[in-house]
Formats: structure tokens, C-alpha cells, sequence
């Protein structure tokens, strides 16, 4: 059974994370977690009997580096130097270091693969989309035309939210099935990429999608006072150089989790790796 854990680096989830899991009567020590005091003098002594570390999600800054706030990062093959044979390492998002973790005898774990923590995290995500545009856009959101792209998760929550509390939603998507879906919930819909509707009704445009599907005709075409949220992870949604000098305000707003609602979707975080260490 496993009861000492290493929770590393991140931002505030990572923080409200350490204290839920001591509040949950497990042992456990942090190193490099933001408005933290690290427990131990080294990264060495945080490690060396720890049975999990606990990575932030996503875990990591390049290939080699965890993130931890704004540093440069923890250098990973520190950690996994430091972690006994036979550890765990859990953190969301671990492919880009996959090659490094092979070379060690530890246990890996990408929590955010898994399906209910991505569940849960369209609901804080959405919430906090929601709360960009109430502080950025001149309007209430009643009554405000709003195009959410991507139908996924998060589109679907977002979508939901936003016309319960009146706002006039129109969903992009390229699967005809997914169109149908948003219609029922009582959006209008459109094709991702085609925007045959126009862009220039919109008062607000979110985007959920990780992959290129505003272009600069897209920009050119909303209004100078639209206010487009990007909530995709990457690069985001916007093809490289489409968005303009002047024009539509452009805002990237990946990882709102961590932002709107920390101490929740640490809660989430919690929960998925003591499913993922206790699943047979």
C-alpha cells in the first residue's frame, strides 16, 4: 500500500494537493511547490524513502525540466536519481519524457490520461472561461451572441453554462453528429473552419480546440471588439501568424483549472492517482 508521497513543483494545485493528501492521513513532503516551505533541506532527503512522486499537470517544461512555478524547473533526471527502485512517478502529461523514464526502475503513471479527471476538469475550466469574459467583455452575458469551437468536454460544459445564464450560443463542430448534439441542447451550430453563420456576430469566441482552426481571414473577419478566449492547450487554436496587431482581443487560457478553481481540481488530482495506485 502506498502512504509516503513526494508532491513536486507546479502551480497552487499542486499546493492545495500536499495538504489534502496529509489531511487524508498519509505522509508526505514537497519540494519547489509554490507558497510551500520545502520539507526537507534537498531534493535528495524529499525523495529518497517516498514511495510516489507526485508531478504537476501538466508535469513538464520541455523533456528534462518539472515545472515548478517560474523557475526554470526540476531537473527530472534529479528526481528520478533520487527516488528509490521501485517508486512511482505520476504526472499529467509524460510522453515528451518517456525515453528518460524507461532508463530508471520506477512505475509511471500519466494521470491525465485518465477519463474522469478530464471529465471533471471541464467544469472549473468552463467556469473560468466564463469569469474571463464577465471581467473582459463591456456586456452581461445575457443576451451576447457567443461562438464556443470544438464540441468536446469542455465545449459541451461551456456551451451548457453559457446559455443558462442567456447567452445566445452558437457551437462549432465538424462532425454533423456533434452539430445535431448542440442543437439539442438548444444552440445553433456551425462547421469548424467554414463559419457559415460569419464571425462577425459574435461578441465573444471560444476555442477549444488544440489544433489550427482560426485563421488570419477568421480575425479579419470578427468584429474589433470581439474578444477571443483560447482555452486549448499547445499552441492553441490560431494558425501561426493569423492573429493581428490590432483587432479582435486575443487570450490564450490554458490550464484554468489551476487558475479558477485550485483547490477542486486538486481534489480531482487526488482522486485519480490514489484510483490509478489502488487499481489492480
Amino acid at each position: 500500500m502506498i502512504t509516503r508521497f513526494t508532491v513536486l513543483g507546479g502551480d497552487d494545485r499542486q499546493n492545495h494537493l500536499f495538504r489534502k493528501l496529509l489531511s487524508a492521513g498519509f505522509e508526505a513532503e514537497c519540494w519547489q511547490v509554490p507558497g510551500l516551505a520545502d520539507t526537507k533541506a534537498s531534493l535528495y532527503e524529499a525523495l529518497c524513502r517516498t514511495q510516489a512522486a507526485v508531478l504537476p499537470m501538466p508535469a513538464l517544461r520541455g523533456s528534462e525540466f518539472i515545472r515548478a512555478g517560474s523557475s526554470a524547473g526540476i531537473p527530472l533526471r534529479s528526481v528520478l536519481d533520487s527516488l528509490p527502485r521501485g517508486a512511482y512517478v505520476l504526472g499529467g502529461g509524460l510522453s515528451a519524457a518517456a525515453e528518460l523514464l524507461r532508463q530508471y526502475p520506477v512505475h509511471v503513471i500519466d494521470y491525465g490520461a485518465s477519463e474522469p479527471l478530464a471529465t471533471q476538469n471541464a467544469v472549473p475550466t468552463a467556469e473560468g472561461a466564463i469569469r474571463i469574459a464577465m471581467e473582459k467583455l463591456p456586456v452581461t452575458i445575457q443576451g451576447s451572441r457567443f461562438l464556443v469551437i470544438g464540441f468536446g468536454r469542455i465545449g459541451k460544459v461551456l456551451s451548457q453554462r453559457l446559455a443558462a445564464l442567456g447567452g445566445l450560443v452558437t457551437v462549432a463542430a465538424r462532425k454533423p453528429g456533434d452539430c445535431a448534439l448542440a442543437e439539442s441542447f438548444g444552440c445553433q451550430s456551425d462547421r469548424t473552419g467554414l463559419y457559415l453563420r460569419g464571425l462577425a456576430r459574435y461578441d465573444c469566441i471560444f476555442n477549444t480546440v488544440p489544433a489550427p482552426v482560426l485563421a488570419a481571414d477568421d480575425f479579419a473577419a470578427m468584429r474589433p471588439d470581439c474578444l477571443v478566449v483560447d482555452l486549448a492547450s499547445g499552441q492553441g487554436g490560431a494558425g501561426e501568424g493569423a492573429v493581428p496587431a490590432d483587432g479582435p482581443v486575443y487570450l490564450r487560457a490554458p490550464g484554468l483549472p489551476g487558475k479558477a478553481a485550485p483547490a477542486t481540481a486538486a481534489e480531482f488530482i487526488k482522486n485519480a492517482i490514489l484510483e490509478a495506485l489502488t487499481a489492480p
